[in-house]
């Protein structure tokens, strides 16, 4: 029921996340499309490294003893020849997402800003008379530059975990099924604390956005030569600054509140994931050293199940 309710919220999210992402395609096209086909090789390459090492470990384990080394080895070369290539291939595409992610993001940072220009020209004059439309137009300058292509970071990372996962369940339930329960019992409880502070953190920046604004306007009138000659004719200086580290001392205390909570009671739920997984862990290694999978299998079980619960968090996150 709470895995229903958390995918249902999910795609709510998605779906109020459609304008920003028709934002992302406008401002560019192509570089949308290039960083998807990124996302799918790269979802798909820990599969292939895996297998590759499990390929590796089994020929030369059921070989140890053979009478012939070099014949064993030119049975392992053209294994390790792949997973080197596959290394570089991960590599690769590594490096080009992070340029593809670098180019993108710029072009959509002045893609919303060019919006944030041309809205401003249209407001009529009584917006800027509204402290609300101030509130609404610091948090479209603090996060129109970053929040789309943010958003696009998240989806692309949520479609390259969900990729991963599959591969990664599939293998898993070779093994056994129920293995997928334990998953699950493994990850949620991780999934809710960061949703939980998600909210909480949101909620939090949106109720504090006019003492945000507050103290970049005292900073602003302590630094813009537009009024450092009444500031010191006054002698404004100090009572500008001690009110600006008010602000940002009670920001501060609340945010690190917030955080020390939630790493609290994050590391606990990540205390209990990593029991569940040692334990699922040992029965793996039982089932090897009675000779029913192989050194191999054990490798790459719990690597499969490492990165299953990974993605299966990121997925749900």
């Amino acid at each position: 029921m709470k895995i229903s309710q958390t995918v249902k919220k999910k795609f709510k999210v998605a779906i109020r996340f459609l304008p920003a992402l028709r934002l992302v395609w406008q401002s560019s096209p192509g570089w949308t499309i290039t960083r998807l086909a990124l996302v799918v090789v790269q979802g798909l390459m820990p599969l292939a490294l895996i297998y590759l090492a499990k390929l590796i470990i089994d020929t030369v384990t059921i070989n140890l003893k053979a009478s012939n080394p070099e014949q064993v080895f030119a049975q392992v070369l053209p294994l390790i020849v792949l997973a080197g290539v596959a290394t570089i291939v991960d590599s690769f595409c590594q490096s080009l997402n992070e340029l593809v992610n670098t180019a993108h993001a710029q072009k959509v940072t002045d893609y919303m800003q060019g919006i944030i220009h041309a809205k401003s020209i249209e407001a009529d004059l009584e917006y800027y008379e509204n402290a609300k439309y101030h509130d609404a137009l610091q948090r479209a300058q603090q996060e129109a530059p970053y929040r789309p292509p943010q958003i696009l970071t998240r989806l692309a990372q949520l479609v390259q975990n969900f990729i991963s996962l599959i591969a990664m369940v599939g293998l898993l339930v070779s093994l056994h099924w129920g293995i997928i329960g334990v998953l699950l019992v493994a990850t949620i409880p991780a999934v809710f604390v960061r949703m939980e502070y998600s909210r909480t953190m949101y909620s939090w920046q949106r109720k504090r956005t006019q003492l945000e604004r507050q103290s970049m306007y005292l900073g602003w009138m302590l630094t813009n030569e537009q009024f450092a000659k009444e500031v010191r004719l006054f002698n404004l200086g100090h009572w500008f600054s001690n009110e600006y580290d008010k602000i940002r001392s009670k920001l501060y205390k609340e945010k690190l509140g917030i955080s020390i909570k939630r790493s609290t009671t994050f590391f606990l739920a990540q205390a209990f994931a990593g029991i569940i997984i040692f334990i699922v862990f040992g029965l793996i290694i039982y089932q090897t050293i009675q000779g029913v999978l192989l050194l191999g299998d054990l490798v790459l079980y719990y690597q499969a199940l490492q990165r299953g619960q990974n993605n299966l968090k990121a997925t749900l996150t």
